[in-house]
């Protein structure tokens, strides 16, 4: 199991923060979940993740249609 300094750590590299500034540093104050939070909201999305968000047509969902 991951530890809260992973997620601080890797937080940092998606918000390019130098990890021993005082915003690094304040990171530990948040919990866990909140971190998995903020990594989410910084993650980039690619393609296909936008992709599948848009809504298809049954008949798309079956193949019938490109």
């Amino acid at each position: 199991m991951k530890n809260k300094a992973h997620f601080v750590k890797q937080l940092c590299t998606l918000k390019e923060l130098d990890p021993e500034s005082e915003e690094a540093k304040a990171l530990y104050s948040l919990k866990v979940l909140e971190l998995l939070m903020e990594i989410k909201k910084y993650t980039p999305v690619t393609i296909t993740e936008k992709e599948e968000e848009t809504e298809k047509t049954l008949a798309e969902l079956l193949g019938c249609c490109s």
